[in-house]
């Protein structure tokens, strides 16, 4: 599962974790990967319990792992040091590699992002079917509030595609966006998890936008990444995939 710019402590992030956790029950996941901004206002280890530890119960109890990246509040407080501190985050550092069962989870810090430093992480081994590249500051967003982020462009896809990245997924915009396939990679925004929601518009890019809270259950199947983005009440709302190389 997937979630993003979450941490507030207020009852839309418990709405949306309790739908996490009973989709586990019926679907069976076992990591949540996050973009960013998982303690509200400013990462202070004062609000874990309340911005995470309360709201997670539920899946931190039955053996979920948590594997984080950083947001722009998350560093407000001593530049991160104290989620990159607490192992329930799951941070090895502020930029790590995660292997699962032939997925590779490249999860940076964008706040700022390091290219040389991505572009080494993207580096593959034996092994890797797919690439999952997640980080805070959206490549391209159709939100109104923040939009994607300058600079970035051309540069990122542009190494994303030389690099054989499948899937990208960002927060910062509280919204649910998604692209269509850019140069066969799909990148989606993932900030609905309790903050409050961001307008959409509109975008040569984009395929969906939709401001809405939410999680991505995201499932990797031999030939495809099949993703759902799924609200605090009612079926998912939308769904693509992310088709890859076909190694």
């Amino acid at each position: 599962a997937v979630i993003g710019d979450f941490g507030t402590g207020a009852q839309l992030e418990y709405d949306v974790a309790r739908r996490m956790c009973r989709w586990r029950r019926r679907h069976g996941f076992r990591l949540v990967v996050t973009t960013g901004d998982n303690v509200y206002p400013d990462g202070g280890r004062d609000r874990f319990r309340a911005a995470f530890f309360r709201p997670m119960r539920c899946l931190l109890e039955n053996g979920v792992r948590f594997r984080a990246a950083l947001g722009n509040h998350d560093v407000r407080t001593n530049n991160g040091r104290p989620e990159l501190r607490e192992p329930a985050f799951g941070m090895e550092s502020r930029n790590y590699v995660v292997r699962r069962n032939g997925v590779r989870f490249v999860i940076a810090n964008s706040t700022p992002l390091r290219r040389d430093r991505l572009r080494r992480m993207l580096r593959t081994r034996e092994g890797d079917r797919w690439t999952v590249v997640l980080f805070h500051h959206p490549v391209f967003s159709p939100g109104t509030t923040y939009g994607s982020t300058p600079g970035y462009r051309p540069e990122l896809p542009r190494m994303f595609r030389r690099k054989g990245v499948d899937l990208v997924l960002n927060g910062h915009d509280h919204l649910y966006a998604v692209t269509k396939p850019l140069r066969r990679i799909r990148y989606a925004v993932t900030g609905g998890g309790g903050a409050a929601l961001y307008p959409c518009g509109d975008a040569w890019f984009s395929e969906r936008c939709a401001a809405r809270h939410h999680f991505l259950y995201v499932v990797a199947w031999p030939d495809r990444i099949a993703v759902r983005a799924v609200p605090v009440a009612g079926r998912p709302f939308d769904r693509f995939t992310a088709e890859g190389r076909a190694p």
